[in-house]
């Protein structure tokens, strides 16, 4: 060989023998030239010649079921649109089609069948570890679970509302349902019948199994360690780093302690880390998109969603951490130029359907459950609309007379959200005009009750006269019924809503002025329908506004709450503001009593569904 020439080895590309796979040529990666020194009239653009056939490889594409991508198979990928450029070196190696993602645990084989109890031993030596942790978990968790033989913190909510549904009652709180409906199910499985006040700090009669009780509440903070350790497990973290997960949670005091009685937080922890490690499973699925499993993780974690913001809303947290990944892989879908148009739309239907309408259908059957369970009046009829109430197994609403006439007595309901009933009671107002408070309430007793009687300057209401219904434009004056006080506003500033009027009662049976006369404004009814075809005022359909005669303002209870002289009950003020709009200017007559009036049929009230 003369000095200046070069000698360039073009190997023949390796060949696989023949096997049920398919071919595809793509182009060989360059291979390694030999250390000769090269002329300097020698370009490298010449090497472009080279024959694709001398550089063909063999891809291997399995045969058989889902290998075609169809909507379960595994790839992601249209293998027709794979384009390769032999001009461009740095692309000729591409990354493995369909591969796994770059973080989480490795993907393994399925190990064969044990032929042995020592293979079974040599297989499972991985789930030894968690299964100690577990039964650590067991122990500081039932240890002395039932020492505390009296109320503890929150289980006077908590345990009291499992009463109710043990009893069918019907109550409200701030809370979704589905934990205090696995708090009932754990009464209803140890034998507890519900009856039993949860007073806090009251001691546990003999009637009532609440260790029981407390120990089903506990499994689900045990479950908490295993769900640790699996989790760090399905993350690709090392041996130590798993021991180091389920030591901390094993040893977390707080968790320990809310675990080991009647409470929501132990389910509210539970939820939270299905949701993260079903996340983490479908995440180590994704190299087999639309697979079974690929589904199965991705519904589960649909599914723990909506179990973890049915037991309380802050489970939205861990919502957002679901939200913040999926957003971001779809991102990276995206931008795969590989991926064709189809898969990219299956890929964000998955998500749709998994991670949002599955969560919304748990979410709305756990409440669907609820007000199946809780169809009997109870303590908390009152925070609901009238006509929910009147479907309520031992309501009275259907005893209420049909149409309303002077001398009735009625209670009032405001329609706004949140809204209460019209209330009164003896004390006065710190401030202003110092005359008896006026509030909404949100409980049913006697200070709500009111009596529907004429203006001042007309003949005072007889029973030996003539019934009169009262009708749209009607002027009337509201006595409270346990104070004889009247209904009664003026132009001082409400103590909340400064802008509106106050609302008080003043006077007495005997004594009054204009400033207690209120004009009857018709809305629209549930039944008759608009306002014109709304001839008198009926119980709990009829909707309705009260004007004042002199100031022009109209009796609002807007949720804004008193301070400790209002018992934190709900300002009902006198809103300047004419808003046809405004539902907390609204009103129905929720109970109604008058002895000459007739009774309704039983099929007049509409279902509340």
């Amino acid at each position: 060989m003369r000095p200046g020439e070069v000698q360039i080895d073009f190997e023949s590309p390796l060949r696989t023998p023949s096997s049920d796979f398919e071919e595809i040529s793509y182009p060989t990666p360059p291979l390694p030239y030999s250390h000769s020194i090269l002329p300097a009239t020698t370009r490298t653009d010449d090497f472009h010649y080279m024959s694709s056939e001398d550089t063909s490889t063999r891809r291997r594409v399995a045969k058989g079921p889902g290998s075609s991508g169809g909507f379960m198979g595994g790839s992601d990928y249209d293998t027709d649109t794979l384009q390769y450029d032999d001009h461009d070196r740095k692309d000729k190696l591409r990354p493995p089609i369909g591969g796994r993602v770059s973080s989480g645990r490795l993907h393994k084989p399925y190990p064969t069948p044990p032929t042995s109890i020592s293979d079974f031993i040599h297989q499972n030596l991985e789930h030894i570890p968690p299964v100690i942790y577990t039964l650590l978990s067991c122990w500081t968790r039932f240890h002395k679970i039932g020492l505390a033989d009296v109320v503890v913190w929150d289980e006077a909510h908590f345990g009291k509302f499992g009463s109710h549904y043990l009893k069918r009652e019907f109550y409200f709180d701030v809370h979704p349902p589905l934990g205090k409906m696995l708090v009932a199910l754990a009464g209803l499985l140890s034998g507890y019948d519900g009856n039993f006040e949860f007073k806090s700090g009251e001691k546990y009669p003999d009637t009532v199994p609440y260790v029981a009780m407390r120990v089903m509440m506990a499994t689900f903070g045990i479950a908490l360690v295993p769900l640790g350790w699996y989790t760090a497990v399905e993350l690709g973290m090392s041996q130590w780093a798993c021991h180091l997960v389920a030591l901390m949670i094993l040893c977390d005091v707080a968790w320990l302690c809310i675990s080991r009685f009647i409470l929501l937080d132990s389910m509210l922890l539970f939820f939270t880390f299905t949701t993260v490690f079903f996340l983490t499973k479908f995440h180590n699925q994704q190299y087999q998109s639309f697979s079974f499993d690929w589904w199965l993780w991705l519904a589960l974690t649909g599914i723990s969603i909506g179990c973890v913001t049915s037991v309380k809303w802050v489970g939205l947290f861990v919502t957002a951490v679901v939200g913040i990944y999926t957003i971001e892989d779809l991102w990276d879908k995206f931008g795969d130029l590989r991926m064709s148009t189809r898969n990219q739309l299956r890929h964000w239907g998955a998500r749709i359907l998994c991670l949002i309408i599955l969560p919304i259908l748990v979410y709305m059957t756990s409440f669907k459950l609820h007000f199946l369970i809780l169809n009997h009046t109870g303590p908390g009829d009152a925070q609901m609309s009238s006509l929910f109430q009147a479907h309520l197994v031992g309501n009275d609403f259907w005893k209420n007379p049909l149409e309303v006439a002077y001398g009735s007595k009625i209670t009032l309901k405001n329609m706004g959200w949140g809204g209460g009933l019209l209330h009164s009671h003896v004390q006065t107002f710190p401030t202003g005009s110092a005359q008896q408070q006026v509030t909404c309430y949100h409980y049913k007793d006697d200070n709500n009750h009111w009596l529907v009687l004429p203006q001042w300057n007309e003949p005072a209401y007889n029973l030996n006269d003539e019934l009169k219904f009262v009708k749209d434009g009607d002027v009337i004056r509201l006595q409270h019924t346990p104070t004889t006080r009247n209904l009664h506003s003026h132009p001082i500033p409400a103590p909340i809503s400064k802008l509106d009027y106050e609302v008080s009662c003043y006077g007495n049976a005997t004594v009054g002025d204009i400033q207690d006369h209120w004009v009857i404004e018709i809305v629209d009814d549930i039944r008759q329908g608009k306002k014109d075809n709304v001839h008198r005022i009926r119980s709990l359909t009829t909707r309705l506004r009260l004007r004042h005669m002199l100031l022009g303002c109209y009796l609002s209870a807007a949720n804004k709450v008193l301070p400790q002289w209002g018992f934190k009950q709900i300002e009902v003020s006198c809103v300047k503001e004419n808003d046809p709009d405004d539902m907390h200017t609204y009103w129905n007559v929720e109970s109604h009593w008058n002895d000459r009036c007739a009774l309704p049929l039983p099929f007049f009230f509409p279902r509340f569904w």
